[in-house]
C-alpha cells in the first residue's frame, strides 16, 4: 500500500483500515452470537456494527466533510437478526464512501468551525467543533469500537 501524501488520504486510510478491520470482525463471529450480548449494558457485535455505521457516517463525511447526512441512532442499535454479510457490507460500503468523499473534498473545508446539528452528534450534547477534530474523532470512535468488537469476539470464542 503506498503512504498517504495528503491530508485526505491519511484520514481515508486510516479509517479504511479500522472499517475493514471491523468489517472482518464482524465475518468471524459466528451468526448465532452476532446478538450476544456479554453483559447487562454491553452492545451486542451486531449493535456494535450499526452503531460504527451510523456514528462514522454522521462524523466524517456529515460534520467533518460537510456532507449532507442523516443519522438515526435508534435504528442503529436495532440489529437483531440482520446477517453478518449485511453488517460487514454496510461497514466496507462506508469506507468506500469515505474514500469517494476524501478525494473529492477541499481539504481548507477542515479548518471551517460548525455546530452540528443534534442527531449528528448522538446522544452527546451538540458543540462548536473544527471539521478536522470531527475526522479525528471518527478515527478514534472507529478504533474504540474495533477493540469493542476484538475483546467480544474473543470472550464469545471462549464460551
Amino acid at each position: 500500500m503506498p503512504i498517504p501524501a495528503s491530508e485526505t488520504e491519511v484520514y481515508a486510510s486510516i479509517l479504511r483500515g479500522s472499517l475493514g478491520a471491523i468489517a472482518q470482525t464482524i465475518d468471524d463471529i459466528p451468526a448465532g452470537q452476532l446478538d450476544t450480548h456479554l453483559h447487562d449494558g454491553a452492545s451486542s457485535p451486531a449493535e456494535l456494527a450499526g452503531h460504527v455505521v451510523g456514528a462514522i457516517r454522521a462524523y466524517a463525511l456529515g460534520v467533518g466533510c460537510g456532507l449532507e447526512v442523516e443519522r438515526d441512532r435508534a435504528a442503529e442499535f436495532a440489529t437483531a437478526g440482520v446477517p453478518s454479510s449485511d453488517l460487514s457490507a454496510a461497514v466496507r460500503t462506508l469506507a468506500d464512501d469515505i474514500d469517494a468523499a476524501m478525494s473529492a473534498v477541499d481539504p481548507a473545508v477542515f479548518n471551517e468551525i460548525t455546530v452540528p446539528e443534534q442527531s449528528l452528534f448522538g446522544a452527546a450534547p451538540t458543540r462548536e467543533v473544527s471539521r478536522r477534530d470531527a475526522l479525528v474523532g471518527a478515527i478514534r470512535h472507529a478504533g474504540e469500537h474495533l477493540g469493542h468488537l476484538q475483546l467480544t469476539r474473543d470472550v464469545l470464542a471462549q464460551q
